[in-house]
């Protein structure tokens, strides 16, 4: 492979499962390249075709339509041994970690070995020990399986994947039985190994806590690859109009809950980890909302509390005079879809511009410096 060979190119690549009665199709018109050293997180709702795309770029299933490109090798049609040549150079991490519970941890990652470059005797036991230092398990080398931890077994499932060195990790749901704490490391280690290594990752999660890991995050949704943007807005959409639906009280309480928490915290232009970790606590306290969908409320919060605070800031504006003109121009064509502009609308859209730093005279005024 040469140093220019992009390690991922997939076009075009479409998926279906036939049940015999109907055809699903779990991915339309696929198409994605992701570079050497590069992080990508895949998100998606349950059934959305995440994993299938990651077991046909692994080469563990067998391609429908389009073309994959892996290490510049077609994945196509290509002959058995040459998607087994293939997978030598890639490592898995699954979501159980998938360990023989009759063999020992160097014999689990020596099981992994014997499908790479051919390491056997000593140096294969040096390889071992190597990647057992790497995730902080060296004195677990000749333990069971039993006699670990769940976050240990995964990190045994990291250092299986990285024995062979390899170009790619292929991560399904690393985090998804792991507690908070072992979550975080487990995905810290795979960042900075894969960094070390030069390998590209592809990972698929449902955890928001560790997309800050990625270099890119894509969205699979209906087969197909949308923007993170759209998926973030129909994701906070559907929450809201959830909670809004069934205890509109509590959604406006929420809403000026953590807001006013995000504002004290902000207040200082800054939000260190200790306060964010207080908000947090003291909203599910207050709420019936899980904890990922807190910080969805919070960051929602953050970004308007930021809004608020921009302009003015080192006496550049916030906005671009033509975002300014757009943005007053919409808020008076809400105000004028009724076909009457009343006076609390003109005095709202005043309160919203002074807090946006607007030049207000006007419609189509831009912000003030």
């Amino acid at each position: 492979m040469s140093a220019e060979t992009t390690p991922i190119v997939v076009e075009n690549v479409g998926y279906e499962y036939d049940s015999g009665l109907s055809k699903h199709h779990v991915l339309r018109d696929v198409s994605l390249k992701i570079e050497a050293g590069e992080i990508v997180i895949l998100t998606g709702p349950s059934g959305s075709g995440k994993t299938t795309l990651i077991t046909l770029i692994g080469a563990l299933r067998a391609m429908q339509a389009g073309s994959i490109k892996i290490f510049g090798n077609e994945l196509h049609k290509a002959s058995q041994r040459a998607l087994m040549k293939t997978r030598r150079h890639i490592g898995f991490i699954f979501q159980q970690h998938n360990l023989l519970d009759y063999l020992t941890v160097a014999q689990n990652i020596s099981m992994s070995m014997s499908l790479g470059p051919g390491l056997s005797g000593a140096k294969a036991r040096t390889r071992i020990e190597e990647v057992l230092d790497q995730v902080g398990l060296a004195a677990h080398i000749d333990k069971y399986p039993d006699a670990l931890s769940g976050g240990q077994k995964q990190r045994v499932g990291i250092a299986r994947a990285l024995a062979n060195g390899p170009k790619m990790i292929l991560a399904d749901e690393p985090t998804a039985s792991l507690d908070r704490e072992s979550g975080r490391n487990v995905v810290n280690l795979i960042q900075t190994l894969c960094r070390e290594q030069g390998a590209s990752v592809v990972m698929v999660t449902h955890d928001n806590r560790i997309l800050d890991v990625a270099d890119r995050i894509l969205h699979l949704e209906d087969g197909q690859i949308q923007s993170i943007s759209a998926a973030v807005a129909s994701s906070t959409s559907q929450m809201l109009k959830l909670l809004n639906r069934h205890d509109p009280e509590a959604a406006h309480y929420m809403a000026a809950f953590t807001q006013a928490l995000t504002r004290v915290a902000l207040a200082d232009d800054n939000m260190d980890d200790q306060e964010r970790d207080a908000i947090k606590t003291i909203l599910i306290q207050h709420s019936d909302l899980q904890q990922s969908e807190v910080e969805l409320v919070m960051e929602m919060a953050m970004s308007q509390v930021r809004c608020r605070s921009l302009p003015g800031q080192g006496g550049t504006p916030a906005f671009t005079p033509e975002q300014s003109r757009k943005f007053l121009a919409s808020l008076h064509a809400v105000a004028a879809a009724d076909g009457d502009v009343s006076e609390q609308e003109l005095q709202e859209i005043a309160l919203i511009a002074r807090e946006l730093g607007f030049d207000v005279t006007s419609p189509g005024a831009t912000a003030s410096g």
